[in-house]
C-alpha cells in the first residue's frame, strides 16, 4: 500500500506496533517508491543522520503540523 509519494516528508516510527516505543519518530524524506521490491515500500534518508534505508509502508507516517 502506497502512501506517500518521492519526494515526500514524513516520520519513520521503527517498532510502531509497540506501545512504548510508537512515539518514537524520526524525519525522513522518501528517496524512492520501491514496486520491484516484494519486502520493502520504500526507500528513505533521515533528516538528522543523512543514513539511507529501506522500510515498509507500515513505518512512515504523516508528519503533522
Amino acid at each position: 500500500m502506497i502512501k506517500f509519494r518521492q519526494d515526500e516528508w514524513a516520520m519513520y516510527c521503527a517498532l510502531p506496533d509497540v506501545k512504548v516505543l510508537s512515539h518514537e519518530r524520526r524525519r525522513a524524506l522518501v528517496l524512492e517508491i520501491l514496486d520491484d521490491d516484494l519486502y520493502y515500500d520504500y526507500l528513505i534518508i533521515f533528516d538528522d543522520t543523512g543514513e539511507r534505508k529501506k522500510v515498509k509502508s507500515k513505518n512512515l507516517f504523516p508528519i503533522e503540523e
